[in-house]
C-alpha cells in the first residue's frame, strides 16, 4: 500500500470514528429530528412509486418519510452507528455500509437521489458526483444539500466558519462554486431553496426574558428576507443534463 492509500485510510477511518461515536452514542437523536425530512420529499414532487437512495442516511428518517411515501427505499452510510440506527428507523428500506464514492448498485438503477449533508464530507467529491450520476435514472430527480462558504452568520451562529465536523472532512463552498461543481458533472439544477429548518424549529417563547424574546424573534425574521447567496445551506433539485454525456 502506497503512503497516499495509507493516508485516505486512515482519513476514512476517522471519519468512520467520528460518526460512529455520535451515532452509537446518540442513537436517532443525533441530528435532525423526523420533521425535518419529509420537505425534501416535497422539493422532489415524487410520486408513490420508484426507488430512492439517501447517500449518507444517517438516522434513516428520510428513508421512513419515503416509506410513508410508498417507495422502494434505499440508504448508505459510511458509518456502522448510522446504518444500525436507520435500520430501525426505517425498517423496509434496505441499509448497507459504503461510500458516496463507491456506490454499489447497478447504473440507471435511482428514480430519486438524496444527499443531505453529506457531499462536503466526501474525501473525493468529483468521484461522489460521478457515481451518483451513475445510478441515476435519465429521468431522476436529486435533491442536495451543501453549506454555504457565505453564511453571514457563521461566527455568529456557530462561533466558527463550517459544521461540527469541520474538523474531520468538510468543503465549504459558495453558491456558484457548488453550481459550477454540481453542472460540471452533468447535473442540471431546476431549483434552489433555503434549508429553512433551524430558523423554523427556533421557539420564540422559551424565556420570560423579553431581551431574549426580541433576539429569536430577529433570528427567525432575518430568514425572511436573507438572499440566496447568504443562506446556510443550499438544497438544489435537480435532474440529468440530457446534453451531458
Amino acid at each position: 500500500m502506497t503512503s497516499s492509500h495509507k493516508s485516505e485510510a486512515g482519513k476514512v477511518k476517522q471519519i468512520k470514528d467520528f460518526y460512529d461515536r455520535k451515532y452509537f452514542q446518540e442513537g436517532d437523536n443525533a441530528f435532525r429530528p423526523y420533521e425535518a425530512y419529509p420537505i425534501f420529499l416535497s422539493y422532489l414532487e415524487v410520486a408513490r412509486e420508484g426507488r430512492l437512495l439517501d447517500i449518507g442516511c444517517g438516522n434513516g428518517f428520510l428513508l421512513r418519510a419515503a416509506e410513508k411515501a410508498g417507495l422502494e427505499a434505499y440508504g448508505i452510510d459510511i458509518s456502522e452507528g448510522a446504518a444500525e440506527v436507520a435500520r430501525l428507523s426505517a425498517p423496509l428500506s434496505e441499509v448497507q455500509v459504503g461510500k458516496a464514492e463507491e456506490l454499489n448498485y447497478p447504473e440507471a438503477f435511482f428514480d430519486y437521489i438524496t444527499c443531505l449533508g453529506t457531499l462536503e464530507h466526501c474525501l473525493d467529491i468529483d468521484r461522489a458526483l460521478g457515481e451518483i450520476t451513475r445510478v441515476a435514472k435519465d429521468a431522476a430527480k436529486l435533491c442536495i444539500v451543501v453549506p454555504n462558504l457565505n453564511y453571514v452568520f457563521w461566527e455568529h451562529d456557530f462561533g466558527h466558519i463550517g459544521t461540527e465536523q469541520r474538523d474531520i472532512q468538510e468543503q465549504l463552498l459558495d453558491y456558484s462554486g457548488w453550481v459550477s461543481l454540481l453542472t460540471g458533472h452533468g447535473l442540471a439544477i431546476q431549483k434552489v431553496h433555503h434549508d429553512k429548518w433551524f430558523a423554523k424549529n427556533t421557539p420564540l417563547i422559551f424565556t420570560k426574558n423579553p431581551r431574549w424574546m426580541l433576539a429569536r424573534a430577529w433570528y427567525r425574521l432575518r430568514w425572511l428576507f436573507m438572499p440566496l447567496q447568504q443562506t446556510y445551506q443550499f438544497v438544489f433539485i435537480c435532474t440529468k443534463d440530457k446534453g451531458i454525456k
